[in-house]
């Protein structure tokens, strides 16, 4: 992978929404889907996990909300860059 691409992590309850940035990210040069959540929780541990420089995430999810899981990064990494 090359080290200057912006790395992405996608985080929508909708699979067809995340297979869809998936495929337009493919076509970008300068970017990579480094990952991929279904949830705030999941979005919380990729988020640890993973790195990324840029979150873009869905504030409407079940289980933990989008606003709860951004609350949450920014808590462990108050530098996070997340796109709502």
């Amino acid at each position: 992978m090359n080290e200057s691409r912006i790395r992405i992590l996608v985080v929508d309850d909708h699979p067809v929404f995340r297979e869809g940035v998936a495929a337009i990210l493919q076509s970008q040069t300068d970017m990579t889907m480094v990952g991929e959540a279904r949830n705030g929780s999941e979005a919380v541990d990729r988020h640890a996990a993973l790195q990324p420089d840029v979150t873009l995430m869905d504030l409407q999810m079940p289980g933990m909300s989008g606003v709860e899981a951004i609350n949450t990064i920014r808590s462990q990494r108050p530098d996070a860059r997340i796109i709502a």
